[in-house]
């Protein structure tokens, strides 16, 4: 098993995974908020096995008790309308999300609208993606950024700002491969009204007012969120770990990590996709109200999967998968949330009882 394992690639899933995606952006395209597909970017941490080959792959955390650990930093590119991840990778604890964000870039399309947390403004990001020509919305506190404080208080709703490009940054974008950035950066500051009371500033590379009204990116910015009512990053990561149990390993190696996690990846999507098909099926009342239990879907799919993997999966494969998700409709329950207490501990599975999963994989 650990030989046969070694000579698949995990790059054989983001394969399997993209061919997904395709099929279903032919066949069922994507909604678009003024012509662009809104996708969000955030970063998760997961536990790994605390192996010499995880240590060297990942690096070494330690506990306040001084015990080491393993952790990696996982960033996904997730589509809010669709609720599809779009690209993800792996890297060790220490990588920052920025630098997990750069190389995942050319996969994002001309008409994307890429939809950051406070997390990733930085200059030399924002000037590479106005050399990419690539869109971005993000939150930005910019307690150091001199334009973002002047804005902050002068009252305005939007002001169109310009700053140099310097020599730091630009330093700073060599040490991540970057070689060549544009001598200055524009974009828009957006200042949001919270319901609270309190405010956020948005930094933009739309910057025209006419198609893009500051009025509306109040909640284009929560749309990362599941304050929009539909799919948001935090609910895919939150499927990832608690439903396909994703830092329930199967191997131990760095490599076996990677399969495991790209697999779920593409289990995720197809069971969202599965999802989907049946809601949009359902008559327009009873979609309002009504969606599938994405809990079953990924219990039932898991079921099929292999043998699929194994062969091609007949029509009545899938017709009597999708009758069985059609029965077992949940109530929406829009608005609930249900903050994260701060003393809960992080619940982990004990490593002898960890779930055994085997990867099947037909070659042809």
């Amino acid at each position: 098993m650990t030989q046969a394992r070694r000579k698949l690639k995990a790059s054989a899933f983001e394969a399997l995974n993209d061919q997904l995606l395709a099929s279903l952006d032919a066949h069922w395209p994507e909604s678009r908020w003024r012509g662009l597909r809104l996708v969000a970017a955030d970063a998760t941490t997961l536990r790994l096995p605390n192996t010499p080959a995880n240590q060297a792959a990942f690096g070494v955390q330690t506990d306040p008790t001084g015990q080491p650990f393993v952790m990696a930093r996982a960033l996904g590119l997730y589509s809010t309308a669709s609720g599809r991840m779009l690209k993800a990778s792996l890297a060790g604890y220490e990588t920052a999300e920025r630098e997990l964000l750069t190389p995942l870039l050319p996969h994002l399309n001309p008409d994307d609208l890429l939809v950051l947390d406070r997390g990733f403004p930085a200059v030399w990001l924002f000037a590479l993606f106005q050399q990419k020509q690539r869109h971005f919305l993000a939150r930005i506190d910019g307690g150091q950024w001199p334009e973002v404080r002047v804005f902050a208080d002068c009252g305005l709703m939007e002001q169109a700002v310009t700053r140099p490009v310097g020599r730091d940054t630009c330093r700073a974008a060599r040490n991540l491969g970057i070689e060549e950035l544009p001598d200055e950066v524009s974009f828009r500051l957006i200042r949001v009204q919270l319901p609270n009371g309190g405010e956020e500033i948005l930094a933009t590379s739309l910057l025209d007012a006419g198609l893009y009204p500051a009025a509306d990116f109040a909640e284009l910015y929560h749309a990362r969120c599941t304050l929009w009512g539909i799919k948001g990053i935090e609910e895919a990561f939150k499927v990832l770990k608690h439903r396909l149990l994703i830092e329930q390993f199967s191997g131990e190696s760095p490599e076996s990590i990677r399969q495991d996690f790209h697999a779920k990846m593409f289990t995720a999507n197809l069971a969202e996709a599965f999802a989907d098909s049946v809601h949009q099926t359902l008559a327009d009342e009873k979609a309002a109200r009504y969606q599938p239990n994405l809990t079953y879907v990924i219990a039932r799919l898991r079921l099929r999967l292999f043998g699929w993997l194994l062969k091609r999966a007949s029509p009545d494969d899938v017709l009597s998968l999708l009758i069985l998700i059609g029965k077992t409709l949940e109530r929406k329950r829009l608005g609930r949330s249900a903050p994260r207490p701060k003393s809960r501990p992080n619940p982990r599975p004990r490593r002898q009882y960890k779930l055994r999963v085997y990867i099947l994989v037909s070659i042809r």
